[in-house]
């Protein structure tokens, strides 16, 4: 058994896809509890984050079964005071991870990265990305932060896979580069 968790961190809606053997098992937007303090918020947010992780790994045998996370990376190009907010969400997140699934790895896979795996391109809009996730896996999502967190939950599905038959050139370079 595969269980892979993508998680598109935001403060406006953190995006949550958990696949069990590739196939969705969760799937969530957080919300974003904007009327909060921010250190209140990123922990709220982070503990539906633990919880749900809880509730998918009921079970999981890491002896025997495989699991990873893969996580939106930071992105270096952003600017103004949200950089500080959406970096501390960020790094809230992995501590919480290790500290609480220390048998779950992680990954960080940079966001041209999980548009690339998408869409081919690394600089594709959020409305491609949502329809390329309907085109190649046949799963819609109303909101992008879902549709973000699928492609990552595929990418942590292919990272632990050894059935790379299936994937496009593009999502192999992807592969290639995340295990560099």
């Amino acid at each position: 058994m595969i269980i892979s968790v993508g998680i598109d961190p935001s403060l406006t809606g953190t995006g949550v896809v958990i696949l069990r053997d590739g196939r969705v098992e969760i799937s969530e937007t957080l919300p974003n509890h904007a009327n909060l303090p921010m250190i209140e918020r990123v922990g709220k947010i982070t503990l539906s984050i633990a919880n749900l992780i809880h509730d998918a790994c009921l079970g999981f045998k890491p002896t025997i079964d495989r699991a990873i996370a893969a996580i939106e990376g930071f992105s270096y190009g952003s600017n103004g005071k949200s950089v500080f907010d959406i970096g501390y969400l960020g790094w809230r997140i992995r501590e919480e991870l290790y500290k609480f699934y220390s048998t779950l790895p992680y990954i960080d896979v940079p966001p041209t990265s999980v548009k690339k795996f998408a869409t081919g391109s690394g600089n594709a809009a959020k409305e491609l990305i949502l329809q390329q996730v309907y085109k190649r896996w046949g799963v819609e999502f109303h909101d992008n932060n879902q549709a973000d967190a699928f492609v990552l939950a595929q990418i942590g599905h292919a990272y632990v896979s050894e059935d790379v038959e299936k994937l496009t050139a593009f999502q192999k370079d992807v592969l290639k580069a995340l295990k560099r």
